[in-house]
């Protein structure tokens, strides 16, 4: 079954709606707006202060977006113009766009020099990932104080 060239801009207008709420909302440090845009978790919500200083400043590009065959989106990104993602997202009225992520997904940096896009997805869990994710990249580095 194709999907109809309305339908695709449609998902294309839900991802960027929700990419947009997202940046204002790690830029205004909004942890509720945050953690309605995910599907968390309690260790989630322990994490939002470091994601949201992880995230400050980085840009986020959608690439492409579709509905799938469950009635959610599923979407590809570019974060920092070097780190693909993988974004899925369900409708919920919690949400302030109607929608929230449910799945992210990254593939590990290729150091052997072949291109290797294997993605790992994560479904609990999710600030968290985000944040391995741009460590494994070297956008950001975790530093650790005793």
């Amino acid at each position: 079954m194709a999907v109809s060239e309305e339908a695709e801009k449609s998902a294309m207008e839900i991802v960027n709606d929700q990419v947009t709420k997202f940046l204002d909302a790690v830029s205004s440090k909004k942890k509720d707006v945050i953690l309605q845009l995910f599907n968390t978790t309690a260790d989630d919500q322990k994490n939002v202060d470091q994601f949201i200083e992880k995230f400050q400043g980085l840009a986020i590009t959608v690439q492409s977006a579709m509905f799938n065959n469950n009635g959610g989106i599923e979407s590809n990104v570019l974060i920092s113009e070097k780190i693909p993602g993988k974004v899925v997202m369900s409708k919920s009225p919690a949400s302030p766009t109607g929608w929230m992520i449910t799945q992210l997904g990254a593939p590990k940096p290729v150091t052997d020099g072949k291109k290797n896009w294997e993605f790992s997805m994560c479904w609990v869990g999710l600030l968290w990932c985000a944040i391995e994710c741009l460590v494994d990249w070297g956008v950001i580095r975790v530093v650790i104080y005793d």
